[in-house]
């Protein structure tokens, strides 16, 4: 039986992508699935084609495509929307005309659905996969699995410490979070009583931004008092009706940081409570962001370059599959502040 390429992938358990770089000894493979792919080559006999110095003039091997799969939230969430777009982009460039994406849109808090995925792919084969990670350790475990089996991963918006991810597209949390404490405590005169509004609690971004927030606020400004920090789980509902909760109960409060999405829902709730009067800072520059900061409801928005978040991370990897480029570890987009001056240029930009 002929041997090839294929037929070396299957027997092998990792991808075509895995096999072509063991066999012209390239890079991008882990010494222990490099020693197991030998060995099956060493077994079966697999051989290099081999063609007469005037064929290999005359033809020209066809290039050789890449299948890569993206796992993101869905698109209800206008981020994700130009996070998606940027990829797409990125993939329009003549670089990356030989790599194809698949898109699969799933909740990043529901794990068992990205596992399921990824079990999916590995099952049918795939070269690449791009995902928004979380941190558990069931979905860390299974970055490292098809890391070792040759199928680079690159993460977006959010990490998986202690993954073998290829890199991570994304934010500092801890320094766009301590901008945000900074610019809250600065536009209430530096005391009074403050609120957190969090998300996600596996979600690493989300952790961070409320842990750096908290720990400016201890260093620097005494004064102010955290006095709860709730959880909208990033749902619209949950994060109206909390608000509505905050502003019950602490009637002097002066200022909100929302650490993750729904924006648009607690600056309706301080609308609709007459509470224009306190101070928010929040991330990103959506259409409905920008309506609030230039209504004066939403004082500052940190912006985090989802166009470029998206371009940036399959840029990377197309580099990675197409021409064995190591990517840096973690590619940092760089942190815009919105105001109502120059919101609106800055959202087209990003």
């Amino acid at each position: 039986m002929k041997m090839t390429i294929r037929k070396i992938a299957e027997l092998s358990g990792v991808s075509r992508g895995t096999v072509d770089k063991v066999v012209h000894d390239r890079e991008g493979v882990s010494n222990e699935v490099r020693t197991h792919v030998q060995k099956i080559i060493d077994e079966f006999g697999y051989k290099l084609p081999t063609r007469k110095p005037k064929e290999i003039i005359q033809q020209v091997e066809p290039e050789r495509s890449y299948r890569v799969a993206v796992l993101s939230p869905r698109l209800t969430n206008p981020f994700f929307e130009k996070v998606i777009r940027g990829m797409q982009d990125a993939l329009m460039s003549e670089s990356a005309q030989s790599v194809h994406a698949e898109y699969f849109h799933c909740d990043s808090e529901n794990v068992n659905e990205q596992l399921s995925i990824l079990y999916y792919l590995e099952e049918h084969g795939i070269d690449g996969i791009l995902l928004r990670g979380t941190r558990n350790q069931r979905l860390c475990d299974r970055i490292n699995h098809l890391t070792e089996k040759g199928i680079p991963i690159v993460l977006f918006d959010s990490d998986v410490p202690g993954s073998k991810r290829l890199c991570f597209v994304g934010e500092n949390s801890g320094a766009s979070s301590r901008v945000a404490a900074s610019l809250l405590a600065k536009s209430i005169g530096e005391e009074g009583e403050v609120a957190i509004i969090s998300g996600l609690p596996d979600m690493s971004t989300h952790r961070a931004r409320v842990q750096g927030f908290e720990q400016v606020m201890r260093e620097r400004f005494p004064k102010i008092c955290i006095v709860e920090k709730i959880n909208s789980r990033d749902q619209s509902v949950i994060a109206y009706e909390k608000t509505r909760y905050l502003l019950r109960q602490y009637p002097h409060l002066r200022g909100i940081f929302n650490a993750v999405g729904c924006t648009g829902d607690i600056g309706q709730a301080l609308i609709d409570q007459q509470a224009q009067h306190i101070k928010m800072v929040c991330y990103n520059m959506t259409p409905d962001i920008v309506a609030l900061v230039k209504r004066g409801i939403v004082d500052f928005a940190i912006g985090l370059a989802p166009y470029q978040q998206g371009f940036s991370a399959m840029n990377a990897m197309t580099a990675y599959l197409t021409q064995g480029k190591q990517p840096a570890a973690f590619i940092e987009l760089p942190q815009l502040i919105g105001i109502d001056e120059n919101i609106e240029a800055l959202a087209k930009t990003m």
